[in-house]
């Protein structure tokens, strides 16, 4: 059969992606073709051989009989769909359909694509409707749903390959690749699919400075990171950053950073740093070191954040949910990046502007143990750790008879796509509430791996917690307003011990989540204490 044989899709199933998306090993198997749509967070996973970062806003298209891998579950917990359908072609002649061997319209092992703000917003409305509707209604649903995310695969693209802009993104990876290797301009123009003299024009346009220069500063970025990160000497580092001679090395390093290799690591806290996050900032400037500039996103950043980048003269970059606007960093000319990337792409274009130092562990203790040792601030951290440390134990003999007594505790995620719960055994809150303070998590959400895990009204129910936590979720481009509603119109929300005995806390993102950091740290002890402990008569009022 051609392509241009008239088929149609059969939509099949439609499921919530689970943990199973995130645990890594597990094995996924598509015997029919599937389009997965991915509403937050992000993972790395093989499929057909092909290593892919998937995250927020994607939509990857598989041909049937794929196989997938999950490599990394990624920092933030997977959320989204995934719609398995059949293909048939249509023989107007004998008014029958047979099996069409659909192909993906990339030709490749795998496709994806970058679905707009508006188009996940219409998605998730065409989700919500199908599930509001009869069962013949649903599958007129399903169907509208599965051509709609079939538009974005045909939708054409920009032609890139015929941009002289997309051959020096090539040439771009190339030089990453191997910047430790000797590259030279002609080399370079080849990859990139135009004459030497025009390439140099065209990356010099871009970047602000021709291709060999810019691999001089790319080498003596990754040497930078090298020098904080590890022990290695000056003379390893500078093998491994491309240069031969160690002395050329020390002497192009100190060119573009004011001082030798040797005495880098001292002049840290004076560099001009982007941190990539609040939270991050916020712990740099607990340390005694400010950054220059904190990539924030209006909509999430927290008062008690906002206010501290105000008092301390952070500059703040505003940028949309997930995303990290790279020309808007690249004006504050940084010298130091640090905080963690979505993606593998953004940390290539973030390390076109500057070093970048990435990798920080979620937690805000452990984030701020690799910070301290960055900035070589170690005595300050235990401090910090200290201070810490004493208020959970405050905590924990306030909260004593709800410790005592195993009266289980439980947060909802009340989200546009649905409800999710906080794990027992993953980072931030979770750590706070199950790990340092002992409070006990209901013994039917105990398998939930994820930070944040789909939950069905039906294992509320099951779940039935003592107290409960609820945070009404916060994104760009969505609302959880109306899921909000359902829940508390639903007959098992009424039935809730929690319910009937008051005992139901509002939280709020900004700090529950995006504002957990040191301060937030003492912010959500104390609002866990007033909530767990406050009498029954004084919360009513």
């Amino acid at each position: 059969m051609t392509d241009n044989m008239e088929w149609i899709a059969q939509w099949k199933s439609t499921k919530a992606l689970t943990s199973a998306w995130i645990t890594r090993g597990e094995m996924h198997h598509f015997f029919s073709h599937t389009l997965i749509f991915i509403i937050d967070g992000k993972a790395i996973w093989d499929i057909n051989g092909h290593r892919v970062h998937v995250s927020y806003g994607e939509l990857i298209a598989l041909e049937e009989n794929s196989v997938m891998e999950v490599i990394e579950g990624g920092n933030l917990d997977l959320a989204g769909w995934h719609v398995q359908f059949d293909t048939y072609s249509v023989l107007h002649d004998r008014r029958e359909a047979e099996k069409f061997e659909w192909q993906l319209p990339s030709g490749e092992a795998y496709q994806k694509v970058q679905l707009s703000g508006g188009a996940l917003a219409s998605i998730i409305q065409h989700w919500s409707e199908v599930h509001s509707q009869d069962q013949s209604a649903e599958r007129v649903g399903h169907q509208h749903l599965l051509y709609e995310l079939l538009s974005n695969l045909y939708r054409k693209q920009p032609d890139d390959e015929l941009k002289p802009e997309h051959g020096i993104i090539r040439s771009i990876d190339y030089m990453q690749q191997h910047y430790d290797q000797v590259i030279t301009r002609t080399q370079l123009a080849q990859i990139a699919g135009i004459s030497p003299w025009h390439y140099s024009r065209k990356f010099s346009e871009r970047y602000g400075k021709p291709p060999l220069d810019y691999l001089a500063h790319y080498r003596i970025y990754r040497a930078q990171e090298e020098l904080i990160l590890t022990a290695a000497t000056s003379q390893d580092i500078a093998k491994k950053s491309g240069f031969e001679d160690a002395h050329y090395f020390s002497r192009r390093f100190k060119q573009l950073t004011g001082v030798s290799p040797k005495i880098y690591r001292q002049t840290m806290t004076q560099r001009k740093i982007v941190s990539l996050s609040p939270i991050c900032a916020e712990i740099m400037i607990h340390l005694g070191v400010i950054p220059h500039a904190v990539v924030v996103t209006p909509i999430l950043l927290s008062p008690h954040h906002h206010e501290q980048f105000i008092a301390h003269g952070v500059q703040m970059l505003e940028v949309t949910q997930y995303e990290v606007e790279i020309e808007l960093v690249r004006q504050v000319q940084p010298e130091m990046l640090i905080g963690n990337v979505l993606t593998e792409e953004v940390k290539r274009e973030l390390r076109t502007i500057a070093p970048i130092l990435t990798g920080l562990h979620q937690d805000v203790e452990p984030m701020l143990d690799q910070l301290a040792v960055w900035f070589l601030k170690e005595e300050e951290a235990y401090r910090l750790h200290q201070q810490m440390k004493h208020e959970v134990s405050v905590a924990k003999r306030q909260l004593q008879p709800i410790i005592q007594s195993a009266s289980t505790v439980m947060l909802l995620r009340v989200e546009a796509f649905g409800y999710r719960y906080l794990g027992g055994h993953s980072h931030g809150v979770s750590h706070l509430l199950y790990e340092q303070l002992g409070l006990a998590l209901p013994q039917a959400l105990d398998s939930g791996t994820a930070w944040f895990n789909p939950c069905s009204l039906e294992l509320l129910t099951q779940a039935n917690p003592d107290y409960l936590f609820v945070e009404k979720r916060i994104m760009q481009h969505f609302s959880a307003e109306e899921n909000m509603r359902k829940l508390w119109e639903s007959t098992q929300w009424n039935e809730l011990k929690a319910v009937k005995n008051n005992r139901v806390f509002y939280v709020d993102t900004h700090l529950w989540v995006d504002g957990h950091g040191i301060t937030g740290h003492t912010l959500i002890l104390n609002q866990i204490i007033r909530h767990l402990t406050e009498p029954l008569h004084e919360r009513a009022q």
